[in-house]
């Protein structure tokens, strides 16, 4: 049996964003209901301070800015914990659509000192609903702890991530490109 939510372990800085869209642009282009965030590239601006960080709720889309603006000369970097909190609430009711899948960009620090999206993790895992989350090496010791033996840990791959969606019922189809695997229901 396929366990119900994995980990994709990865290098502290090295996020696994591109893969996890990569992998789950399919699902999306097919119907798949999901839920959860996304971490989403930023563009080079002006204005833009290394540390902001913008987050897609899969749900609806919505883009959010999670990072407190200090502005382009500040030191240091700001989660805003009000936003990710109101994102964390916004997760955990479309929990009620029944969705096929929840993503989680990050078991970050707030996650590992219980909150963020933990709680929404784990009501999602009782609910039945697969989770997908990104967990760097930094946090994995809190993962663990969370997870209580339960999680599969997956090398950031899409071939990985592909098995394990299968075993959830979401089969891999075709390839276009050979370096971008296609997943569907």
């Amino acid at each position: 049996m396929t366990s119900p939510f994995a980990a994709v372990v990865y290098a502290d800085g090295i996020y696994p964003d591109r893969l996890l869209r990569q992998v789950l642009a399919p699902l999306r282009d097919a119907g798949v209901t999901l839920a959860g965030v996304l971490q989403v590239e930023q563009l080079p601006a002006d204005d833009c301070h290394p540390c902001d960080m913008l987050l897609e709720e899969q749900a609806g889309g919505e883009i959010v800015a999670i990072s407190e603006n200090r502005g382009k000369h500040a030191r240091g970097c700001r989660l805003d914990i009000g936003v990710l909190a109101e994102l964390a609430e916004a997760v955990q009711s479309s929990l009620l659509d029944e969705p096929r899948l929840l993503v989680v960009n990050k078991f970050g620090k707030i996650e590992a000192d219980g909150g963020g999206l933990r709680e929404a993790i784990a009501d999602a895992v009782a609910l039945g609903i697969p989770v997908l989350v990104g967990v760097p090496m930094r946090n994995l010791d809190s993962w663990r702890a969370f997870a209580g033996g339960l999680a599969t840990e997956l090398a950031a791959d899409a071939d990985a991530l592909g098995r394990w969606l299968a075993g959830h019922g979401l089969r891999g189809i075709a390839a276009i490109d050979a370096r971008e695997p296609q997943w569907a229901m």
